[in-house]
């Protein structure tokens, strides 16, 4: 790989700063216990780093008071062509109407008394909600997958801005199963869902093992055939139902979990989470296919 590559954790042990100077990571420096780790090497460290200021986060970052001095001392035990940037982590930027936002805006740029610095603020809500924090460099996350981090419609109405964003993940399973089952019977663990009618049910190669969420506290869509249908009952470790009741579907047949007829923020919905939670959980003992 020879594009740049930042580890956001920065480096915790000696170990890890030669790794990553072997290997030209470039790291983020958020903590004196890295200081003191450059302080053991002897002689200066050439690497590229982001030095992170706090403003409002509370979860990495240097407090905006220290950050005269701790960029002072980085100068002294990195080398000449060592070239620091940096950077913050904005909050609740995906809240538009929070001044949160505008207030670790202004925290940073005091913190840096207009120093020429590059500088990286904006995550995925950032970007889209906040180009005053757009700056030198930003990082997406969610929206590479095409999945909008603001709530639904909330800039189209607060600025008559319109986001189109293509998911570029989907998630499939196979119909492994297909019964009839009469009015009244259960279906799944606890039987939690009864028949209100005689209907057709099917079994798809799927559930929570493999990232599909269990928690579920309504029905969300699947997409077979063409057409939307809803889970149905408990969703097990590695199966779920869906209700195929006046389709025609054969076993074999693919099933999308989400993807582009399915969004993945209407699971998440339905499962009391956030899309990011099942992007990340999908996955882990599934196969994968990258389509260019």
């Amino acid at each position: 790989i020879k594009k740049d590559i930042v580890a956001l954790q920065g480096f915790s042990s000696a170990e890890e700063l030669q790794n990553v100077i072997d290997q030209n990571i470039q790291v983020v420096i958020h903590h004196q216990e890295q200081l003191k780790i450059l302080r053991s090497c002897a002689r200066q460290s050439s690497l590229n780093v982001f030095l992170k200021i706090d403003t409002g986060m509370h979860r990495l970052g240097f407090a905006a008071i220290e950050f005269e001095n701790v960029l002072n001392e980085l100068k002294l035990l990195l080398s000449p062509e060592s070239k620091i940037r940096v950077m913050t982590h904005l909050a609740c930027a995906d809240e538009i109407d929070n001044p949160a936002t505008l207030q670790q805006l202004e925290k940073f740029d005091l913190a840096l008394k207009e120093q020429a610095f590059e500088q990286s603020i904006a995550n995925s809500a950032g970007i889209l909600a906040w180009p005053q924090c757009h700056r030198n460099w930003v990082r997406p996350g969610i929206v590479l997958y095409g999945v909008n981090p603001l709530p639904e419609q909330a800039l189209y109405q607060e600025r008559k801005t319109v986001i189109e964003l293509r998911p570029v993940m989907s998630l499939f399973a196979p119909l492994i199963s297909v019964k009839n089952c009469k009015k009244g019977e259960k279906i799944g663990y606890g039987g939690d869902f009864s028949c209100p009618d005689d209907m057709l049910i099917g079994i798809i190669a799927i559930g929570y093992a493999d990232g599909y969420p269990r928690h579920l506290k309504q029905s969300p869509s699947v997409f077979i055939g063409g057409k939307k249908t809803s889970v149905v009952g408990r969703v097990s470790m590695d199966m779920a139902a869906i209700d195929l009741s006046g389709m025609e579907a054969n076993v074999g047949e693919v099933v999308e979990l989400w993807g582009e007829n399915v969004s993945v923020a209407e699971v998440a919905e339905h499962a009391e989470t956030i899309s990011y939670e099942l992007l990340c959980a999908a996955g882990n003992s599934v196969g994968k296919t990258y389509i260019q």
